[in-house]
């Protein structure tokens, strides 16, 4: 990337991470702006490819943009030169070509059954209608240029190369895929210069429908009653509707294990007649909305499973009878992947171990209850200790006052004699020792206070318990997934098994035999090279890269796999999934019982650290409740003592 910042007509942007790369451009994420992207163009854009880009931006509105991811803005680069448009950001769409397969539809649909299929078709015509309707002819359509998303609502990409009307000329769409294209423009060698218009688009939109609602079986192919080589391209220019009623001479008639054009009603089929196997005045889509709503309306649901919806004509559900007398999945609706019974009781075990937190109930010394306590009685000894010391204080000054008349210094001296011999008088001393040992018992008992309400408020084993309840959380969590685990691994054994099938299935179609638009016999050669001999080999390109197979030729490609895939008929393997269950089901067996045995050890564990923290607390809180006794009696006892001594 050559540039971070670009400079549009409306406002500047700048890129940061690259979201996809297609043969003409990069997808990037813009900086502050969640709901929008920027394309830029690998090769620098023809002056006549600009301005296109410039009448497409001018026409921008909400009601394109509802179908379209239309050009908002066009960018410029450092040197001033158009490269490329910002267009809205599609979240959570999926290529449509997702939705033929069943496996694909599984994946990125899981609830959505036939009648989905028929909603998003019946959306296909309306956006068609839309964009027709303002003057757009869309030209290249096809399976890989729209996306849909979980609510139906269908939407356009790489709208650069839709057909558009400059003044008295027109931009044409110079790119198309021959098995979308109408039988009057495959007569060309090309598409440049190739005037489209909404009757060409009323036919390829007409395929599309058709591929949603047969399953990505594509109209213009079936089995061959002649020798010739009719592939789709052919059996288009010549009008060969492989499912047609009218054609009773068709060279081709619809495959094994495909519905029938009858299941669909008079309507429809009447639509689908005229779309392939006219030339001019193709359906319109408002009458294939028309349709379409009538026979979404008409839909019924099987009593077996709500992703099997059916035509109301039918008198019985035609996806149960591929499955009971064909052994054909079209949906995958997850009846047979039922959890072991052993699963069946996981929220009655679970909820008999309940995880509470504990709510401390914390205290403080000041909330403690205590009465106002009165001074326990003093020894008298040590009031009389007192009078000595104050006597013998009073003697001492006395005598020195005495010495001063005889001389100065004798009365200082006498003074400091006092003061140095009382202290060392035994009562004195006496006085001194029961101070100490009433203020060190004071504080003492504060301490022990403190800490008994520290123990109360933070108990040693609290942080244990924390610990533990994470863990008999995380178990429990573990157990009730179990039925999600068992039902991931089936899907994954099921997808597994689906894929082989479909490789096996593609192997069969080698490159060199087979005709694919834009591969002549020099790029067949770098392919061989490459690795790359089959359809199946296809998928090597998605982390392998060829020598001169660059990313417009990958989807040229990925194109040819998908239209062979669309082919492809899955048959189960019923008794390799059901041994392969079992050994799944025994398994998930093994693990419930380790968790079993894991929740109920810890929760005996995690039991006893719980009622060991609330009998701590209840003694702690007894403690701290003597003990705020005792301190509040020492402390009236010390300052009596005090008090009495005349101590400060």
């Amino acid at each position: 990337m050559s540039n971070l910042f670009y400079k549009g007509q409306t406002n500047n942007y700048t890129v940061l991470r690259e979201l996809g790369k297609g043969g003409e451009g990069t997808v990037y994420e813009l900086a502050g702006n969640a709901s929008q992207v920027l394309k830029v163009y690998t090769e620098p854009l023809a002056e006549k490819k600009a301005r296109k880009l410039g009448i497409m931006a001018a026409m921008y509105n909400s009601h394109i943009e509802e179908y379209a991811a239309w050009p908002a803005d066009v960018v410029t680069d450092n040197r001033n030169m158009v490269a490329g448009f910002v267009m809205k950001k599609l979240v959570d769409y999926y290529p449509l070509h997702m939705l033929f397969s069943p496996m694909d539809r599984k994946k990125i649909f899981p609830d959505k059954g036939y009648n989905f299929l028929v909603h998003v078709a019946r959306n296909l015509a309306a956006a068609f209608q839309s964009l027709h309707s303002a003057g757009l002819v869309v030209g290249d359509v096809n399976e890989g240029n729209i996306l849909v998303n979980a609510r139906g609502m269908v939407a356009f990409i790489d709208c650069d190369s839709f057909q558009l009307k400059d003044g008295d000329g027109y931009h044409f769409c110079e790119v198309g895929v021959p098995r979308y294209t109408p039988p009057e423009l495959l007569a060309n060698t090309s598409f440049a210069n190739v005037m489209r218009t909404a009757n060409t688009d009323s036919f390829s939109m007409a395929i599309l429908i058709f591929q949603l609602l047969f399953l990505g079986r594509h109209p213009f192919a079936g089995k061959n009653s002649t020798n010739e080589d009719i592939d789709e391209e052919t059996a288009i220019k010549q009008h060969y509707f492989a499912f047609s009623l009218r054609n009773k001479n068709n060279k081709l008639s619809p495959p094994n294990d495909s519905l029938s054009l009858t299941y669909l009603g008079e309507g429809l089929a009447a639509l689908f007649h005229d779309a392939f196997e006219k030339s001019v005045n193709r359906p319109l889509p408002r009458e294939w909305i028309k349709e379409l709503d009538v026979f979404l309306k008409g839909m019924v649901t099987c009593r077996n499973t709500k992703l099997h919806t059916y035509p109301g004509k039918l008198t019985e559900c035609i996806w149960c009878a591929f499955k009971e007398k064909r052994n054909i999945l079209y949906f995958f609706d997850d009846t047979y992947l039922q959890n072991s019974q052993l699963l069946q009781d996981i929220d009655k075990f679970v909820n008999g171990f309940r995880v509470d937190k504990i709510q401390l109930n914390k205290i403080e010394a000041s909330s403690l209850p205590v009465t106002s306590p009165s001074p326990a009685p003093i020894d008298k000894k040590f009031t009389q200790y007192n009078k000595y010391q104050q006597a013998a204080l009073l003697g001492g000054l006395v005598c020195s006052l005495a010495l001063g008349y005889v001389n100065g210094w004798y009365s200082l001296l006498g003074g400091i004699a006092t003061v140095c011999i009382v202290p060392m008088l035994p009562w004195r001393r006496a006085i001194q020792n029961e101070l100490a040992a009433r203020k060190a018992e004071f504080t003492n008992l504060q301490t022990r206070l403190h800490a008994a309400i520290e123990q109360h408020n933070r108990p040693a084993e609290f942080d244990a318990y924390g610990e533990s309840s994470q863990k008999m959380l995380a178990l429990i969590e573990q157990f009730r997934n179990l039925p999600k685990e068992l039902m991931a691994r089936q899907k994954a054994l099921e997808e597994r098994l689906y894929n082989l099938q479909l490789h096996v299935f593609l192997s069969r179609f080698y490159v060199q035999e087979h005709k694919i638009p834009s591969f002549g016999e020099a790029r067949k050669k770098l392919l061989y090279s490459g690795g790359v001999l089959n359809a199946a080999d296809i998928s090597k390109l998605n982390n392998t890269k060829v020598q001169g197979i660059g990313p417009a030729y990958m989807q040229i490609l990925f194109s040819w796999q998908r239209q062979l895939g669309s082919t492809f008929v899955y048959r189960p393997d019923n008794d390799l999934l059901q041994r392969e269950y079992a050994i799944m089901n025994a398994s998930i067996e093994d693990e419930r019982k380790r968790l079993e045995n894991a929740i109920r050890t810890g929760f005996q564990s995690f039991q006893y650290i719980k009622q060991s923290i609330v009998n701590k607390q209840a003694i702690l809180k007894k403690q701290a409740a003597v003990l705020k006794v005792k301190v509040s009696q020492a402390e009236v006892d010390f300052e009596a003592f005090k008090k009495t001594v005349g101590a400060k």
